[in-house]
């Protein structure tokens, strides 16, 4: 990103480096880090906000199975609809005949879960994370 990325771009001014901010980051947002946000989704869906959660398979930092057990605590009135609604294979856009990822959505929800993808889905899964934004932002 600060090499030949930086360059092609042609807008990131000289003296910002990618990830020279990080560390700021990190702190301003420490109080909100590893804090349950259940609440915050549920007013959030509940004020008709479209929310989308997506997940690599192969992530160890936040795996699937822990993401689906925190969904399962929403109080969102469409939760049991959404619950009872079976996962949609998703075609990989790259390998022709193979799934590339499951989604469910329902009303203003939708969740992903990313196959043969690591916590950096774009660096693991590029056609695949392109797809999956495509189809939340409807362009597809």
């Amino acid at each position: 990103m600060n090499g030949p990325i930086k360059k092609k771009l042609g807008i990131i001014p000289q003296n910002v480096t990618w990830g020279g901010q990080a560390e700021e980051v990190f702190s301003n947002m420490a109080g909100d880090f590893m804090r349950p946000v259940v609440d915050v989704v549920d007013q959030l869906l509940s004020a008709g906000v479209n929310l989308t959660v997506y997940n690599g398979q192969l992530d160890l930092i936040v795996d699937t199975m822990g993401q689906e057990l925190w969904v399962k605590r929403l109080k969102w009135e469409g939760l049991p609809h959404f619950n009872n609604l079976s996962w949609t294979p998703l075609n990989d856009p790259i390998s022709t005949g193979l799934t590339g990822a499951f989604c469910k959505t329902y009303k203003n929800f939708g969740f992903y879960w990313i196959l043969k993808a690591g916590h950096m889905i774009p660096s693991d899964q590029g056609p695949m994370a392109l797809l999956m934004m495509k189809m939340i932002t409807q362009q597809v």
